[in-house]
Parts: C-alpha cells; sequence; structure tokens
C-alpha cells in the first residue's frame, strides 16, 4: 500500500498547489479515497490497465445522438467492472465539462439530497473537481443541503454520509479514464417519503426539478445503481426456489419499467414487489429527468450469484445508456482537457479475477435493510 498512499500524497499536492484561491488563507479540501483497494485497484497503473481491460471487452454502439444518461453499478471492479464499463465506453476525452452522480445513502440515513462541502474527490488518478456554481445553485433548495467531513472522530463509519459513501467514488475512475477531465456534482439522495414512510412522487418532482436546470448539452448524468439485492443480508428473500431465475425476472421487470420510461409502473414495480435495489430513488428522479423520447438500451446485465455461485446472496448488475434523439452527440474536446497525472499504459491487460475480499461489495440502504457495517 506504500506506493499508492505515496501517489495520492503526490496526486494531492500537486492539486493543492495548482487550484485557484480566492481566500489565500483557505485549505484545499479533498475527499479522500474510502474505498480503495476493496472495491478498485489502488495503484494508479494497475486500475487504468483494469480499466482499459474492461473497455476492451465491452461491446456498446456507436449511437450519433446525445447521450444524456446512463446507470453504472458501484460494486467491486471484480464483480460489476465489465458491466459496468459498457455504460460509459462511448465517452471520449473532453466531450462533457460536467457529470452529476446521483448515488443512494448507503451508510447514512438522511432525508433529501447531500453534497460534500469538498473542493474535489480524490482517486488514484487524480484529483475531480466539484462545480462550485452548480452546487451553489443546487442548495438554495430546501431539499438539498451541504454537510462538511469530519474524518478525525473515531468509531463507527455509519452515519457519516460522504466520508465512506462508495456509491460516487467507485464510478470516477471509470469517467476519468475516458473524459481525462470533467467537474462532478456528487449526490447523494436518501429518503423520498410521506410520513407515513411511503415513496413521495412530489418529492421526486422537485429533485428533478432542482437539477433540470443543469443538464445541458455540455453535462452528462450518471445513476449509480445495482439492480435486485437478494439474501438475508438485504432483508430480501422472497423466494427459496429456482433462485437465479427468479433473480432475473424481478430484474425484468424493473428493466421494463425503464425501457419504457414509465416513472408511475417503476414506483408501481417497487410497492408491489418490495424489491430492494440501492439507487431506487435515484432511478425515481432520473426518469423524472430523461426528455420525451429519449431512446433507453441496456448493454450488459450479470447477476452475482452467476459469478460467485453463492445462492444465499447476490447483487445485481446492469449498464443503461439514455440518448436524446433529438439532439447530437457531444463533439470531444481533447484539446481543452489535461491528461490523467500519470504517464498511459498499454490497454489489454486482464483484470484481476474475483477475489473473496470482493464479494458482492455493497449493502444496500434501505428501510428494509437492517443497519449494518459495508465491509
Amino acid at each position: 500500500m506504500r506506493k499508492p498512499a505515496l501517489c495520492l500524497a503526490v496526486i494531492l499536492a500537486c492539486f493543492c498547489a495548482a487550484a485557484p484561491r480566492a481566500d489565500a488563507q483557505r485549505r484545499i479540501v479533498p475527499r479522500l479515497p474510502a474505498v480503495a483497494e476493496s472495491h478498485y485497484p489502488a495503484d494508479p497503473d494497475t486500475l487504468l490497465k483494469t480499466l482499459r481491460s474492461f473497455y476492451d471487452a465491452a461491446d456498446a454502439p456507436e449511437v450519433t445522438s446525445f447521450l444524456a444518461a446512463c446507470i453504472a453499478s458501484p460494486a467491486p471492479y471484480g464483480l460489476a467492472g465489465k458491466v459496468s464499463a459498457h455504460a460509459f465506453k462511448s465517452l471520449k476525452p473532453g466531450q462533457y465539462e460536467r457529470v452529476i452522480i446521483l448515488t443512494s445513502a448507503h451508510t447514512a440515513d438522511i432525508e433529501g439530497c447531500s453534497l460534500p462541502e469538498v473542493d474535489a474527490f480524490l482517486t488514484p488518478l487524480g484529483p475531480v473537481a466539484l462545480d462550485q456554481e452548480a452546487v451553489r445553485r443546487l442548495v438554495f433548495s430546501p431539499l438539498f443541503s451541504v454537510q462538511a467531513l469530519n474524518y478525525s472522530e473515531k468509531g463507527s463509519k455509519r452515519g457519516r454520509v460522504h466520508e465512506w459513501e462508495h456509491g460516487i467514488e467507485t464510478l470516477l475512475p471509470y469517467l476519468q479514464e475516458r473524459l481525462l477531465e470533467f467537474k462532478l456534482v456528487p449526490v447523494v439522495i436518501g429518503s423520498l417519503t410521506t410520513p407515513s414512510g411511503k415513496f413521495n412522487p412530489a418529492a421526486a418532482d422537485s429533485v428533478a426539478k432542482t437539477i433540470r436546470p443543469l443538464l445541458d448539452d455540455r453535462t452528462l448524468l450518471v445513476v449509480s445503481s445495482s439492480f435486485t439485492h437478494f439474501g438475508n443480508d438485504f432483508s430480501n428473500r422472497p423466494f427459496n426456489e429456482n433462485i437465479q431465475k427468479n433473480i432475473e425476472r424481478l430484474d425484468r421487470q424493473a428493466f421494463e419499467c425503464l425501457l419504457s420510461l414509465d416513472a408511475a409502473a417503476f414506483q408501481r414495480y417497487m410497492e408491489d414487489t418490495e424489491n430492494v435495489i440501492d439507487g431506487e430513488n435515484c432511478i425515481h428522479v432520473l426518469l423524472r429527468l430523461l426528455p420525451p423520447g429519449t431512446q433507453a438500451r441496456i448493454l450488459a446485465y450479470e447477476v452475482s450469484c452467476a459469478l460467485t455461485g453463492d445462492m444465499n446472496r447476490s447483487v445485481s448488475f446492469s449498464a443503461f445508456t439514455f440518448h436524446d434523439p433529438a439532439r447530437p452527440a457531444a463533439a470531444p474536446q481533447p484539446d481543452k482537457v489535461r491528461p490523467l497525472p500519470m504517464p498511459g499504459i498499454p490497454a489489454g491487460t486482464p483484470p484481476a479475477p474475483p477475489t473473496p475480499e470482493a464479494a458482492p461489495g455493497e449493502k444496500a440502504k434501505t428501510a428494509k435493510q437492517p443497519k449494518k457495517e459495508t465491509p
């Protein structure tokens, strides 16, 4: 771990030196990597090799219309990486100047939406600066708040919204390898419920209305979500036979709602099945943000029980893209972005196979799930 730690320290020092400061006395505040090694390689060279092997293997069609949004899983790369890479393969350097990532709150119970009070997210591939103007615009809404990070207190990681949240961090290296440079709007979405605990469509409408003005022709919306979380760990075991077949059936029903862009149908599906999908509220918001006529595609799909053989615990991974046929694809701008802060390496080196440490990584944070520490 010494080499990855040294690389992160050097990258952070360079970012702090280069970042403009309106107040020379103000310290640059980074959000530090929380799941390097457990979810993805902490060594920059190994991480790049892994990502490029995923992209080499991914089969994503070239589409000439505008990529408005995508869905990818934030699960460990050893399990979900080959699937998630499909969502981002078509991206090119400088194609998007801003990326908004929506993730559920995996480590804390919160109401509404929260953004971290930081200057940048740090990954082994370098810093990703926040779009501070976009953050300020969002927090005008009472549904959005900014929260400072606190790494000094000891004790459980649970209850801290941003310090240990993997939903945004895990997807950043995919985006960095493709786009090279962009500004980030990291949104953690918590409960969107009525006082009785039921899903509140009006709250999802309000969140979508607040985000919508940011969705210009140089902004990509990314939803961080896996799909069916099956097993006692997730308080979700609706069947005990034909496990994989029944999980796939549940997933197909959810996918039909997304492919038809039907927000009401997705709400009915969640109410009828009581399935556990960690990014449920993010998907509710996404379906309200997509323009009419959007073309939804599912590019890849896998269930972890098929990879691990464990029929007592499974998480489903998929990659979706959403294209707006009324707009042309955003043009790449390679001359306007800086290269990653480490030298490039040849593509094609295969990633390490799944290990016991990279078991289905995320524990969905929903009302159905008991409060357990995420490994």
